[in-house]
């Protein structure tokens, strides 16, 4: 068992599969899952025990193109993309990748992976914070 609530963004797949995800990683973690649209867009502020988030590539790339923040690492323990197969790692969404990528926080998913199988990422995740870390927006 992990002390800390988690701190996760779930990225990628369709709506419906990745918002599925992402509740039920937050009812696993017993935290509140938030939309990206309202954490980037109408500035809903962050609980301080952990939470869920989810949001398409897309979107963080919007917000960042015009000139809003990406979630800094230290947002999230781990941000999850589901990769769909039959994308090819090309276009916006893939800065997006790139740039959690380059700092530590992404790990890839098939959609149709087990919850038990993120779940172990995510507790790993949160191996390496204590839960004396503050949320931080960028």
């Amino acid at each position: 068992m992990v002390a800390a609530a988690p701190r996760v963004v779930v990225i990628g797949a369709g709506e419906g599969g990745r918002l599925a995800r992402a509740a039920r990683l937050a009812g696993h973690y017993g935290v509140p899952r938030l939309s990206a649209v309202d954490v980037l867009i109408r500035r809903q502020p962050l609980p301080s025990a952990g939470y869920v988030i989810d949001g398409a590539p897309q979107l963080l790339d919007r917000v960042a193109r015009f000139g809003g923040p990406l979630p800094a690492p230290a947002f999230a323990d781990l941000v999850v993309h589901l990769r769909e197969a039959e994308r090819d790692g090309t276009g916006d969404a893939s800065r997006v990748i790139r740039y959690y990528e380059a700092r530590g926080v992404l790990v890839g998913f098939r959609p149709d992976v087990p919850d038990a199988e993120i779940i172990v990422a995510i507790d790993a995740a949160l191996r390496g914070r204590t839960a004396a870390q503050p949320p931080r927006w960028p």
